[in-house]
């Protein structure tokens, strides 16, 4: 209330962070208590819709960014959960835990690295797991894509090599990644009340009747 008093007293809006992925209530609520007067940082939903759009393509290029950015990740948590620091350790566990769980696996796996191993290496591939929720951002910009601390966060020619290969994903990878994103947006304005429903079923409507990335980018850069 103090919050939403201040937005009034000051003519301002409330934002949002969006990247932790809130359940369509906890937006609701937001759009109630704002009058629907509120910002929503999207970018931390970016990288999980380009995994989801890569994972789902049927280009090999696509393929095989995606086998490495999950490969990333499940190397990366099997480190994370041998960590040294406990609450690395502990957080970690709990992700590879979660994944385990929501594909019907054991979940009690930690008695040793190997048996830890080979619980990940069991799961199939998903952007709906959470290390790789978690963690896929990481793989953005680590040197060369290796999944080693050290190279992580890496602003060399190095890092940004391993960024380069976003710049080249198909045009079926782009209209999935742009697909989502959009249907992202639309699903906040939705519950937030940003936006009618009437408008948001027009919207999706629209969305769902590209074909190609070159239509979807004919039909947005006309002038309405």
């Amino acid at each position: 209330k103090r919050q939403v008093s201040t937005q009034s007293t000051w003519g301002v809006s409330i934002g949002f962070h969006s990247g932790s992925g809130k359940s369509a209530e906890n937006y609701r609520v937001a759009g109630e208590v704002t009058g629907s007067h509120l910002e929503i940082k999207t970018s931390g939903r970016y990288t999980y819709e380009m995994g989801v759009a890569l994972a789902k393509s049927t280009d090999p290029a696509d393929q095989k960014l995606w086998a490495d950015w999950y490969e990333f990740t499940r190397q990366l948590a099997l480190t994370s959960c041998f960590a040294a620091d406990e609450t690395e350790r502990k957080m970690a566990r709990s992700f590879v835990a979660d994944a385990l769980k929501k594909d019907g696996h054991p979940s009690d796996v930690f008695a040793s690295e190997e048996s830890c191993r080979a619980a990940l290496w069991g799961l199939s591939p998903s952007p709906d797991h959470m290390h790789w929720f978690e963690y896929n951002f990481l793989f953005v910009l680590a040197a060369d894509g290796k999944p080693d601390k050290s190279a992580l966060g890496d602003h060399s020619a190095a890092g940004y090599r391993q960024r380069s290969r976003f710049y080249s994903i198909s045009d079926q990878g782009c209209l999935l990644f742009n697909q989502g994103v959009a249907k992202y947006i639309i699903f906040l304005a939705r519950t937030t009340g940003l936006s009618t429903d009437a408008a948001c079923d027009a919207a999706e409507k629209l969305l769902e009747s590209y074909k190609s990335y070159p239509d979807l980018l004919a039909d947005i850069s006309k002038t309405h």
